[in-house]
């Protein structure tokens, strides 16, 4: 899978030099209060590809967080249940189990 994904991310990165290459032309940039002046497109068009990345990666990075939170949950229940069920399993084998 990682063999893969790296394989992607190759093209990807490939494809987005291409484009960036093929837009060399400048433009001017409005952001929020501020005004850039004769930017390369290219550029505008890699950096909004990094801010998506990066975007993308602190929400799969919180996603992954609360899926690790939810195993070990569930690991500690498992216990929990398993430790249960060996009590249930030797409860006739106590005093209290001969007595009924």
């Amino acid at each position: 899978m990682n063999i893969l994904r790296m394989i992607l991310v190759f093209f990807i990165s490939i494809l987005l030099i291409i484009v960036t290459l093929q837009n060399l032309e400048r433009t001017n940039v409005n952001l929020f209060f501020d005004r850039f002046e004769s930017v390369p497109l290219g550029s505008i068009i890699l950096i909004a590809y990094l801010l998506g990345l990066l975007t993308v990666g602190i929400f799969a990075l919180i996603g992954e967080i609360k899926l690790r939170n939810e195993i070990k949950k569930a690991k500690k229940e498992k216990e929990a249940l398993l430790a249960e069920l060996n009590d249930l399993r030797n409860y006739f084998f106590t005093e209290k189990g001969e007595e009924k």
